[in-house]
């Protein structure tokens, strides 16, 4: 990822890294309701020497105490001064225990001692401090060097005597609540650019550039709960989806245009990308350009064409490819300039069958008749019958769906056609979502291909036999009208 990508990660999943950060920010608040209010009080003693009675003598009891201080306020914490405090305040306390509430600081260059005490109780805070400050002085007296008149050469005062706190210093709960939402907030981003990197799945142009330089044909939009079932482009023929759809005409025609393709078989990764849905929607755009389009469902594991088409599908390629009937009668007029050739039954052998050279003969034979012909083929990870059906075509169409295929299927699709030499024509991104359509059109309604069947009659389409071209013994090309065997 570039720096760029991090920042429109962030930006793109802005919601849930503030979701987060309020998240973090309301575990800090519980937290600190939880927590048991603190009181500080301070007292402030000051340490004097009373040797001395030139200035050079009080320089150096100066000297001296300021050595001195260092020591006694270590002194504040120990057993001798904290054991007489619980003695005199009744504490059920250890020495140690209570070591850890009390502090003594010493301002630089000074003969202070400020002695703090921290107790869940201001009255109690206030209670230790005066306590500790009064048994360090007798402390001191006790340890200090006696005098000429056999008095204690250092002595500690009480100057500032602790103050009753007005209000508790801990817990903070301002700062701990800000701190909470700042470590949500980090949380969420590290969680959105982390789901960013480690998600493989495909979702934008350059995660397709990241797995192969193959062009993308075009990006599909998702159609809405709103929108009138059926196929986009007989029942939306001019929404943005259906636009798409003829946006992926156009760069077909545009891969090669001195020779542009005239057939290719569409696949994908794995079920469920869209490629049967891909290939119908296809076929009814080159219809637009062109009146002679055929539809060849060669999924002879999973058909689905003849269901989409509402179509019968008992007779189809198999039969074909078995010898049983010839392609006219085989082959039926679906809508306007397509025809569609069904799967017919589902053979045990679907392999061998497209991969015959009566699969070959018949494909060579509909290129003369028709100007485009659609293939859809099984998805290539579970089966290899695409990589076949892309040497009889003139390139294969790799369909993957948004957020749903990863970058390692689509990178194992393509390495699989480019092995065996296939032409890829390029990828379709099929399911994205759109937050917005920009659409020409005013609102639209169902065509008339589309509308609901009036009652007492059949929804599903009549099939006839498409008027099909066939050459004479001069080679010159004619058309026939086949008779129409079945209808329904």
């Amino acid at each position: 990822m570039e720096p760029i990508d991090y920042l429109r990660t962030i930006t793109r999943r802005w919601l849930l890294i503030a979701i987060v950060g309020l998240l973090g920010g309301a575990v800090a608040w519980g937290y600190a309701t939880t927590q048991p209010a603190q009181y500080q009080a301070t007292n402030s003693v000051f340490v004097t020497s009373d040797r001395g009675e030139t200035t050079g003598e009080l320089l150096q009891s100066s000297t001296f105490t300021q050595n001195l201080v260092q020591s006694y306020a270590q002194l504040a914490t120990t057993p001798t001064v904290l054991a007489p405090v619980i003695s005199k305040l009744g504490l059920n306390i250890s020495t140690q225990a209570l070591a850890s509430r009390v502090t003594a600081e010493i301002p630089i260059n000074t003969v202070f001692i400020n002695i703090t005490v921290t107790s869940r109780s201001s009255t109690q805070a206030v209670a230790l401090a005066d306590a500790v400050s009064d048994s360090l002085a007798t402390a001191v007296e006790n340890l200090a060097p006696k005098g000429p008149d056999n008095l204690p050469s250092i002595t500690v005062e009480t100057v500032s005597p602790a103050q009753l706190p007005g209000s508790p210093f801990a817990p903070n709960t301002q700062l701990i609540v800000v701190t909470g939402l700042l470590l949500g907030l980090v949380l969420g981003v590290l969680y959105a650019l982390a789901r960013e990197v480690f998600d493989t799945r495909v979702s934008t142009e350059k995660d397709l550039d990241r797995v192969s330089s193959d062009p993308l044909l075009g990006m599909i939009g998702r159609k809405k709960r709103t929108d009138p079932a059926g196929l986009v482009m007989r029942v939306m023929p001019h929404s943005a989806l259906a636009e798409a759809y003829r946006r992926v005409r156009a760069n077909l025609e545009f891969i090669d245009v001195d020779s542009p393709p005239r057939s290719a078989v569409v696949t994908s990764a794995v079920t469920r990308d869209g490629k049967s849905t891909t290939a119908i929607n296809l076929a009814l755009a080159m219809a637009e350009r062109s009146s002679r389009v055929l539809l060849i469902d060669a999924d002879l594991r999973r058909p689905s064409i003849a269901e989409l088409c509402d179509l019968e599908g008992d007779v189809g390629l198999t039969t074909v490819l078995l010898g049983d009937v010839g392609p006219d009668d085989a082959i039926v007029r679906w809508s306007n300039g397509i025809d569609v050739l069904p799967s017919g039954a589902v053979p045990p052998n679907p392999g061998q069958l497209l991969g015959s050279d009566a699969m070959k003969t018949l494909m060579q034979r509909l290129l003369l008749d028709y100007d485009f012909i659609v293939v859809d083929s099984p998805p290539l990870l579970p089966a290899t019958d695409a990589l076949g059906l892309s040497h009889l075509t003139d390139g294969a169409i790799v369909v993957a769906r948004y957020r749903a295929t990863t970058r390692q299927q689509l990178a194992t699709t393509l390495e699989s056609l480019e092995a065996v030499n296939a032409r890829i024509l390029g990828i379709v991104l099929n399911q994205v979502r759109e937050r917005r359509a920009e659409v020409y059109y005013g609102p639209l309604t169902p065509t008339a291909s589309a509308a609901a069947p009036t009652p007492g009659t059949s929804n599903r389409v009549t099939a006839t036999r498409a008027p099909r071209t066939t050459f004479d013994e001069t080679g010159r090309r004619s058309s026939r009208t086949s008779e129409p065997t079945r209808s329904s």
